[in-house]
This record gives C-alpha cells, structure tokens and sequence, in this order.
C-alpha cells in the first residue's frame, strides 16, 4: 500500500478539527500493521470502493473526546445521549472522507462517500482486504487522543490504459461513451455501475463496453428512455438519406474502418458525427474511389 494514500485523510483530519470543533490536532508518526487496531470507545468505519480504489477509513474516537467537542459547540448544554455522540461521530466521519476524496480525485481516483457506520465494536473488514497493511496515524489534541487509520488497495485494471482498437457497438448498444453522453454521467461512474453490477453490459476491453440500449431506463426513467428512442429514429431517417454508415463504406471501397475514419477526422472525407457519435458519411464522398469499386 502506499503511504501517500494516508496523506489526504491526515490533511482532512486536521482541517475538519479546526473549521468545525475549533480544535487543533497535530499527528503522530504513522505505524503499520497487518490488521486494524481494537476499538474504542466510538468508531466511525466507511468504505471506500470506487474508481481505481478498494479499502476503508476508520476514525478511533474516544468518549471524552466527542463529549469536549458538543461541549464546545453547545456549551451549557445537559450531558449528551449515546445518540448525539454517535451522530457526532457520523458527521466527523463523513466531512474527514469527503475532504480527503476531493484531493485523491485529483490523482484519478475516485469513489463515492457511503453513509458512515459508527458502533462500539472493530468493524467487520471484508475478506479482500484482511492481509492488506493498515496505516494507523495518532493524534494528539487539548480535548483527547484519537486514531485515523486506511487500508487502501489500487485497482490497477481501473488505471490500465487501454491498447485495444475501438470496436463500435452493434445495434441496439451504446459505448461508454455515448451512453454517458446521453445520461450526463461521467464515464468513469458508468464504468463502476458495470463493474459492480448496476448497469449490464459485455466487456469488450478494460475502458470498452456495449451496454444494451434498454439499460438507459435505469438511469433516464421510463418517460425519457422512451423519448430518447424516438428522437433517436427521427436522427437515424434524416441522416440515412444522403449519408451511409463507415461499415458500408468499407464494404465499398474495400477501406479499413480504421482508415476510413482517419480519412473523416483528417477532413479527406466529408462527415458527421450523428446524436450517437457514430461517424455518417456523405454518399456522394464514394466517387474518390470509384476505381476501387
């Protein structure tokens, strides 16, 4: 594991502390081991699977600390419930994940906060991640001691580029891309939704997907899934007329696809992307090589 993976949690900590309960807090030297450390008194525990990312992040907090913390902030107050700690703790969890996801997103990785669980107890590690090394940072301030610590493994396929030729969906699918178009998600969150399950489609590389045209429901909703169909078979009429698709090119100047689109990008051929960013190409351009025909 790499240690720099601790550095943005160890920045949000301190700036969490100090915006929100006006507490500075100054970090220990990180320690290594090979499981998390027992629990204290209160633990906050999230998850943090996402683009690039599998591992957790646990906040050790103790009592103590929590109750100095409500104290300042509501002084006066009658002692606080086991409750208000636990959603103090929850509330400590979440702005600490959160900073420190903004900062690794800058890295390219890239994962959604979940909702904190906060018990008593170690949380409960999943089997994947047990013989991963855990970074456990001390920290050290005027109401009380408490503990980050992550366990983070890199997704390297995530991060792989991908070598493989782009092979164009067949009909009735969509690629990554177009389908984030369509749906205005980034590419990246529509990779995810296929990985873990959400959205279905056949994996054709490490970044190419053909998703099934009726997936766009899932995220469109039945009403504009079905008026995104007929948009699209209104497009499909207008541009059949005068253009003809890269396949049928290529079965009539004997052309690579690949060539044939290097010649659309390079302007040798006239062209248009369609809704779908599926090159269209004007019939009339096929008498540049009437000789090969």
């Amino acid at each position: 594991m790499n240690v720099n993976y601790i550095n943005p949690f160890i920045n949000a900590s301190i700036d969490v502390f100090k915006t929100f309960a006006g507490i500075d807090s100054e970090p220990g030297r990180p320690l290594v081991r090979n499981k998390p450390n027992p629990g204290r008194d209160i633990n906050g525990f999230i998850k943090l699977n996402g683009h690039g990312i599998n591992g957790y992040f646990i906040i050790h907090f103790s009592k103590n600390l929590l109750n100095k913390i409500l104290n300042t902030l509501f002084e006066g107050q009658a002692p606080p419930s086991q409750e208000e700690l636990f959603d103090l703790a929850g509330e400590l969890t979440n702005m600490v994940t959160g900073k420190a996801k903004a900062e690794l997103s800058k890295n390219g990785f890239f994962f959604d906060v979940a909702v904190p669980e906060i018990s008593h107890a170690t949380p409960k590690i999943s089997s994947d991640l047990k013989n991963n090394p855990v970074i456990i940072v001390p920290f050290d301030t005027l109401a009380g001691k408490f503990n980050i610590e992550t366990s983070i493994q890199t997704i390297e396929e995530d991060l792989a580029r991908d070598t493989m030729p782009e092979v164009p969906p067949p009909p009735g699918m969509a690629s990554v891309e177009q389908f984030a178009k369509q749906t205005r998600i980034d590419p990246v969150k529509i990779r995810r939704f296929l990985k873990t399950g959400f959205l279905s489609g056949i994996k054709i590389s490490n970044r190419q997907w053909h998703i099934p045209e009726s997936e766009f429901e899932k995220i469109l909703g039945a009403s504009k899934s079905q008026a995104r169909k007929v948009s699209r078979k209104k497009a499909a009429a207008l541009v059949s007329e005068d253009t003809i698709s890269v396949e049928d090119f290529s079965k009539l100047s004997g052309l690579s696809s690949a060539k044939i689109k290097g010649f659309l990008r390079s302007g040798f051929l006239k062209g248009r992307m369609d809704k779908t960013n599926i090159w269209q190409i004007e019939q009339t351009e096929i008498s540049k090589f009437k000789k090969n025909i």
